[in-house]
């Protein structure tokens, strides 16, 4: 996806387009009720796990799902901010890998069709049909999906064949459609209501997982904050608090977390907030917020946001991205602006450092840090050291 990741706009009750940003262009303080936490359950047996590939330094991760009799493989955006299942039809004339629903022996078209527009203004549409569906090893009968017929050219020139929601069903373009997560739950393929993920980081060797039906105590540290869902539509609860380092920014909102966005998404008064502790930031109004790359600004704290009760981190590696083409010595910032959202997002820049419980029984999230993988190629740290040598030597050359 060009540039910007995408939440569906949903057909009834209207919401405000929420925008999903895959990257930068190139690419009154109050107190939540806290009730006592429900206990933690069990991880459940299994595992029911879909691995998955990240794409260019972690601007999207995709897994390979199979759908048909014949299992056909299609590369899905796993995506906790929109709830609808498409892939490409065989009549899609800007893919190379499409379904093709003639081969498939358990293929059921149905009537009707599908369209569905995205905050970024790229659209979908096509008809609609059921088919089995294998899910990370679990199997789903006559899951509803949407083929693609036409689509927009961001989509077209994707390295992904299609989107996977699993946000709440509110939000589907065809009212009363079961997600795949609500069909795992009702034909009883997993012993709890819920999905976890964790998201690697290319530096660190990449990949990340979902798993269904449970989640993996051995991906994090201590225990999972339970923090409740607001409003069943994304995954959306209460933010507390800010805080950058030992400043205490004083703001506090409506957040979803959402597997769909890459960056941290906030309204420009607090995406500001949070760039006025980085040194040096910039908002320039085509690139977006951007930061100098040095060691200065890596060894920042980065910031934290309250939730539950409980701080957790973004920290400076993920803040800091690629580099600016054509602004020397400067990255692109994780943290991106928009006022035309009513909710922060918290994308993959926060969950890759924060495990993810997706809890569908008892509506709410539970979030710990994330554990330090076990073998780190090179730490961000020394990287942005040698860079920034690298840089100072270059500075020193004379052409002759």
């Amino acid at each position: 996806m060009h540039a910007t990741a995408r939440h569906a706009v949903p057909p009834a009750p209207p919401s405000p387009p929420l925008a999903k940003y895959k990257g930068p262009k190139f690419l009154s303080r109050f107190k939540m009720e806290v009730t006592a936490p429900a206990p933690t359950p069990p991880a459940s047996p299994g595992p029911f796990v879909e691995s998955l590939t990240d794409v260019a330094r972690d601007i999207q991760y995709y897994a390979e799902v199979e759908i048909g009799s014949n299992e056909q493989k299609l590369r899905l955006d796993f995506d906790t901010g929109s709830s609808d299942l498409w892939v490409p039809d065989s009549t899609c004339k800007t893919r190379r890998v499409r379904f093709d629903r003639s081969t498939s022996t358990t293929f059921q078209p149905m009537k009707g069709k599908f369209q569905i527009t995205y905050g970024d203004g790229s659209k979908v549409e096509g008809i609609l049909g059921k088919d089995r569906l294998n899910l990370a090893g679990l199997v789903i009968e006559n899951q509803v999906f949407g083929l693609a017929t036409k689509e927009s050219t961001s989509f077209s020139k994707d390295v992904v064949d299609g989107i996977l929601g699993l946000g709440y069903n509110s939000i589907s373009c065809v009212p009363g459609t079961l997600t795949p997560m609500d069909n795992l739950i009702e034909q009883k393929l997993i012993e709890q209501p819920i999905f976890s993920v964790w998201l690697g980081r290319q530096t660190e060797g990449g990949g990340g997982e979902y798993r269904f039906g449970g989640f993996d105590p051995e991906r994090f540290e201590g225990e999972l904050t339970w923090v409740p869902v607001t409003v069943k539509r994304y995954w959306q609860i209460k933010c507390d608090g800010l805080i950058f380092g030992d400043v205490d920014l004083e703001m506090n909102g409506d957040v979803i977390i959402d597997t769909g966005t890459t960056l941290v998404i906030l309204p420009t008064k607090v995406a500001k907030a949070i760039h006025d502790q980085i040194p040096g930031s910039i908002y320039d109004p085509v690139q977006g917020w951007i930061i100098p790359n040095t060691p200065e600004v890596a060894s920042l704290p980065g910031f934290q946001v309250l939730l539950g009760g409980v701080k957790f981190d973004v920290v400076m590696k993920d803040i800091m991205r690629e580099r600016v083409y054509g602004k020397r010595g400067y990255v692109y910032s994780g943290i991106g602006s928009n006022d035309n959202i009513p909710v922060w997002i918290l994308g993959d820049v926060f969950i890759k450092q924060n495990y993810c419980v997706f809890d569908k029984g008892q509506d709410r999230i539970g979030i710990a840090r994330c554990k330090p993988p076990v073998r780190i190629q090179q730490s961000v740290m020394q990287h942005m050291k040698d860079e920034f040598e690298s840089i100072q030597k270059k500075s020193k050359c004379t052409i002759m």
